[in-house]
This record gives C-alpha cells, sequence and structure tokens, in this order.
C-alpha cells in the first residue's frame, strides 16, 4: 500500500515543491526576458552624461542638457579646447537620443550601439556645430572619434569660394563692413547673398553688375559671399541663393525680400525704384503747385518728366536734399509737346526738365533752368549753388493765402511774433496783387509776413479768431487800403 504512494520524483509532497518552483523559474526568465538589456549593452551612458536617472521625464533632461551645455561650451569651459569640445559632443547626442520618444525607447531597450554608428544627422551635426562654435559650418558635419574622444569635422563644400564681385560698382561685404554699414545703416542697401560655387548665383553675376551700373550713384548695392562670411548669412536666415534684400534707412526696419521674379537687372531696377523714399511731391495742377510753394522752404526745384512718377535718381536726390532743398516732380508730361498736362502748358520746358521756381509768382516764376545732361553728379553741383544763392541771398519773400490750417497752426494769431499784412480782396487785381508782392520782397527781412484772402472768405476767418482780433486786423486793413 505504501509503495503504491510513491512516485519517482520522490512523492506527492516533492511532486507539488518541484511543480512550483519550476513555475517560479519560468516566471522569473519571462521577466528577465522582457526587461532591457541595460548591464550587456555597449556604449555611452547617456543618463549618466547627463546625470539624470533612467526615470527622469523631459524636463529634468531638458535643464539638465542645459546645464551640462553651458558648462562645457568653450565660453565656460576651463579645460583644454578639444576637452570641452568632445565634451560638449557627449552631452549634445545625449540630449538629441533621450529627448526623442523613439530614440530613448531604442535606446533604452538596446542601448547606443541600438542607435547604429553615426545615427546625427547631417543637420544634427550642423546644429550642435553652429552651438559650439558660433558659427556656420563649411560644407557638411561629421562626429569622428580621434584619439579615443570625439570631434567636429567640416567636410568643406566642393567647388569655388572666392567672391565674384571684385573690381565692379557692387560692394563685397566683409563681417565688419556688414556690421557697420547695414546692422548700423543710416542709408538704405540692396544686398545679395550668393555662393560662389552655386549655379543660380554665378549666371545672375551679370545682371547685377548691369543693375549696380544703372544705380550706383543714388543707391548702395552689396554682396556676401556667404561661403566666405558664413556667420553673416547665418544671422541674416538666408537659406537659398541668391537672395536679394532690401535693408531700408531706418536700421530697427526688418528687411524687404525680393520677389519679382527672375533677378533680371530691369526686375531688380523696377523693385529698388518701388523701394527707395521719396521726398518729392508729385504736382498735377496749378492748385498743388501753389500749395507746394506756399509749404516748403529752401530751394524749389521742379522736374518736368514722362515717367509715371519720380525717377529712382529724382527719390535719390530728394533723400541727400531732404531738409535742405524742396523737390517736387510733374509726370507724365509729353515729350513731342501735342498733348501737355496742365502744368506743363505754363512753362515752357523739354521734357525732361528740372528748372527752379521762384515762388512769389502767382505759380511761381522760372529762375533758373538747368542746362546740362541730367546726371546725379552735375545736379548735385547745381543743387549746391541753389542753396548757396539762398543763403546769400537772406529770408525769402512769402505771399500766400491765409487758409485755415495755417491759421490753426498759429500764423497771423494773437502768439505770431510776426506783424501780419493781409490783403482782403473781392476779385483779381493784377496791379494791386503785384504792388503787394514787391512789398512781401522789399521786407522779406523784417519781422512782417504777408497773405491774402477773399471777401468771402473773410467770415469763415473771423469765426477762426477771436472776434477782438477779427475786428482789429479787419479794421487795420480797412484803413490802410
Amino acid at each position: 500500500m505504501a509503495s503504491a504512494s510513491r512516485h519517482p520524483s520522490g512523492g506527492p509532497v516533492r511532486r507539488r515543491q518541484w511543480q512550483r518552483g519550476l513555475s517560479s523559474w519560468l516566471c522569473l526568465v519571462q521577466v528577465v526576458g522582457s526587461l532591457p538589456l541595460i548591464g550587456a549593452a555597449k556604449g555611452a551612458d547617456y543618463y549618466a552624461i547627463l546625470g539624470v536617472p533612467r526615470n527622469a521625464d523631459q524636463a529634468a533632461i531638458k535643464k539638465a542638457y542645459r546645464a551640462k551645455s553651458l558648462e562645457y561650451h568653450p565660453d565656460k569651459c576651463s579645460d583644454d579646447k578639444e576637452q570641452c569640445q568632445t565634451k560638449f559632443i557627449e552631452v549634445s547626442t545625449a540630449y538629441e537620443v533621450l529627448s526623442d520618444a523613439e530614440k530613448r525607447k531604442v535606446y533604452d531597450q538596446h542601448g547606443e550601439e541600438g542607435l547604429k554608428e553615426g545615427h546625427q544627422s547631417n543637420e544634427q551635426a550642423k546644429a550642435m556645430f553652429r552651438q559650439f562654435f558660433g558659427r556656420e559650418p563649411d560644407g557638411n558635419v561629421r562626429i569622428v572619434r580621434q584619439g579615443g574622444q570625439m570631434m567636429f569635422m567640416e567636410e568643406g563644400e566642393p567647388g569655388p569660394k572666392e567672391d565674384i564681385y571684385g573690381n565692379t560698382n557692387v560692394t563685397e561685404m566683409t563681417s565688419d563692413l556688414y556690421k557697420s554699414q547695414i546692422n548700423d545703416r543710416i542709408e538704405p542697401w540692396i544686398v545679395q547673398f550668393y555662393k560662389p560655387n552655386n549655379d543660380e548665383s554665378r549666371e545672375v553675376r551679370e545682371e547685377y553688375i548691369k543693375f549696380a551700373d544703372t544705380f550706383k550713384d543714388f543707391l548702395n548695392i552689396g554682396a556676401v559671399n556667404c561661403r566666405q562670411q558664413r556667420d553673416v548669412c547665418s544671422k541674416a536666415s538666408i537659406n537659398e541663393f541668391p537672395a536679394f534684400r532690401w535693408f531700408g534707412e531706418d536700421k530697427d526696419s526688418a528687411p524687404e525680400i525680393f520677389s519679382e521674379g527672375t533677378p533680371s537687372s530691369k526686375n531688380l531696377g523696377k523693385w529698388a525704384s518701388a523701394m527707395m523714399p521719396d521726398y518729392t511731391q508729385v504736382l498735377q495742377d496749378k492748385r498743388e503747385l501753389r500749395k507746394w510753394l506756399d509749404n516748403v522752404k529752401g530751394p524749389h526745384i521742379l522736374l518736368f518728366t514722362d515717367k509715371m512718377g519720380s525717377p529712382p535718381m529724382w527719390k535719390g536726390l530728394s533723400r541727400e536734399f531732404n531738409g535742405r532743398a524742396s523737390l517736387a516732380t510733374v509726370p507724365r508730361c509729353d515729350r513731342t509737346g501735342v498733348f501737355k498736362t496742365p502744368l506743363q502748358r505754363e512753362y515752357d520746358v523739354r521734357i525732361p526738365q528740372v528748372v527752379r521756381i521762384d515762388p512769389l509768382d502767382e505759380i511761381g516764376k522760372v529762375v533758373e533752368k538747368f542746362s546740362m545732361t541730367l546726371k546725379k553728379e552735375s545736379l548735385n553741383l547745381w543743387f549746391m549753388k541753389a542753396i548757396a544763392l539762398g543763403k546769400k541771398a537772406g529770408p525769402q519773400a512769402t505771399f500766400k493765402e491765409l487758409s485755415r490750417e495755417r491759421l490753426e497752426a498759429g500764423d497771423c494769431g494773437p502768439t505770431d511774433s510776426q506783424f501780419c499784412f493781409l490783403w482782403l480782396k473781392a476779385g483779381a487785381d493784377p496791379a494791386v496783387e503785384e504792388a503787394t508782392r514787391q512789398l512781401a520782397q522789399k521786407y522779406r527781412r523784417d519781422p512782417i509776413k504777408g497773405g491774402q484772402k477773399t471777401f468771402s472768405q473773410c467770415l469763415e476767418l473771423a469765426n477762426l479768431m477771436n472776434a477782438p482780433y477779427a475786428l482789429e486786423v479787419v479794421a487795420v486793413i480797412g484803413t490802410r487800403a
């Protein structure tokens, strides 16, 4: 009976113990098999490099990376340069892997080997290079091991890297020149960013030179070789070549991007002309002309042109002489003289023509015509002469209509420090008008200003002034009349 209860394994009790032990062992094998093979994995310990636990969240990883990358940055690191570079690459590589959920999963399961050698993309390696050196790399970047240390290796771009705009009217800009002329500019610039090994950049060279030859006298034109001045192009966010930018005279304004199609000389010229600041006044008729003559100071210089607006050279001169001379444009004039504009009919001028106007006459009298070829150098000298003559002649005589705007601005008001001589007229009287203009010319050096107002506008004038003052002005003028 006893022999029947026995089992080859040692009996029922031993059998149950053996089964429980086998089950526990199989369960342990299954659990261990599901864990990452950390101990067996080969390669760098990215968690140790950043100094974070394996269960660190993204915020902790990012915080550790910032501290470590700053510690090993060349501006802060106290070790030798190569050691700092190695540590910086290790920290950047660790962060790049652990900050990416998919890469971190692969790393946790298979270690560095599981990510394969050279897993950094070229763009990632370039990003590390930029952060470490603070400049753009020359071509692609590889991270290599030398003597047990990781190093950046710039592969260099194929093809030429020399400047292509030497001995032309295009200014090749170094980093220092770019900083002084563009970042701290007081004048507008057009700049082309190019690479001499880029086919499109070389193809546009002749067109850009042609454009510069046309605009050189009244616009600054530059070029930046992005193979030589990589830091400039990187800070300007240049990613395609060639790239054209307009930098306005306000250094705090953002640059404008050329998007007018093919960068031909013609298209660049149209774009530049549209972008140039214009301090001229466009005049269409006698009313606009009279208003311009009455409201601006300095020599009054007028351009008659068949163009639709102010030409680029005229815009350039208006910026250069802004505040010293007053420039205006009469556009759409007919060269043949058949279909003259209203102002073209008032003056005997050829097209194009530049004249200096005396503002004292009804519509302005031509004092001098510019008789030379319309070139910037000649016009510049002529303008300087006109300014000098104006200073020599002293204060300019005025004979203006006393408008609401002038009265509200203080002209002929209680606070005006000058005497105000007004002619209140009921209609046209050429003789009296000429006499009044002569008085304005005679007393131009005295604190007296001349003006005119029609009787139909006197009520409005009285309403704008306080009553006692209005009666005094009318009474004085009535006595003198």
